[in-house]
């Protein structure tokens, strides 16, 4: 008798002890969302809200999604097998787009741009799945064994959705942009086309005349996840 009441307030005890601390992640939960800390708050349901301050301090800019034309290219290395042949192994995806006899520049670290040609594409017996491996041919001499890189430069086919690269987020969990809600800042998924420097076409996710924010986005992911955890996840599932 006395062994089973032993357990039962043990029990009890643990209960308590993760009750109370649920209830105090719950706490600073809310908190987040009534007291600014560092300038930021999130309020469930509606996003990350600013200070004007925190704003001004990192430079927030907001824009509108515009229909633009994004050109885009792909690279690749090569190495010099022989003076006026390069070697080099593409991913499937990145191979549908050269074709035999298809003009491509090599580029070599020390700035220098010579022509070349796909002489061939073809599948790597003992290589990784779905790599293939492409060579490239010159009419200029190549150093031998000097390593290259390939480029491919792909015009644009037409104005598509598109955002400044800057307001592109990358993260573990995919692509994100911050969509302006109001006063708030919507973390919102989206998926890519075609890329380069200055521009990101954006295939589903946004549509043209959506308001973002074009630079910083990286505070803003680090501001939410400080407001909403700390830093740190929550061994209550919060």
């Amino acid at each position: 008798m006395k062994k089973s009441l032993i357990l039962l307030l043990a029990g009890l005890s643990a209960t308590a002890f993760v009750s109370t601390s649920c209830q105090e992640s719950d706490a600073a939960t809310n908190a987040a969302e009534k007291i600014p800390e560092n300038g930021a708050q999130f309020k469930k349901g509606e996003g990350l809200s600013l200070t004007e301050k925190m704003k001004e301090a990192i430079g927030l800019t907001v824009a509108e999604v515009t229909e633009e034309e994004v050109a885009s290219s792909i690279q690749f290395d090569l190495t010099a097998t022989t003076p006026h042949e390069t070697r080099g192994t593409v991913p499937a995806d990145q191979a549908a787009l050269l074709k035999p006899g298809g003009e491509i520049q090599l580029h070599h670290q020390d700035a220098t741009v010579v022509k070349g040609t796909v002489r061939s594409i073809e599948k790597i017996p003992f290589g990784l799945p779905g790599d293939l491996e492409i060579t490239i041919e010159t009419t200029t001499a190549l150093p031998p064994h000097s390593e290259w890189k390939g480029t491919l430069q792909i015009p644009a086919s037409g104005s598509v959705t598109a955002v400044p690269a800057s307001a592109l987020l990358k993260t573990a969990e995919g692509y994100f942009v911050y969509t302006v809600n109001g006063s708030f800042y919507v973390r919102t998924p989206v998926k890519t086309g075609a890329v380069n420097a200055d521009l990101v076409e954006i295939t589903d996710g946004l549509y043209s005349g959506d308001e973002i924010v074009t630079t910083p986005v990286m505070p803003l992911w680090m501001a939410e996840l400080q407001v909403l955890r700390g830093g740190k996840a929550c061994t209550c599932g919060h």
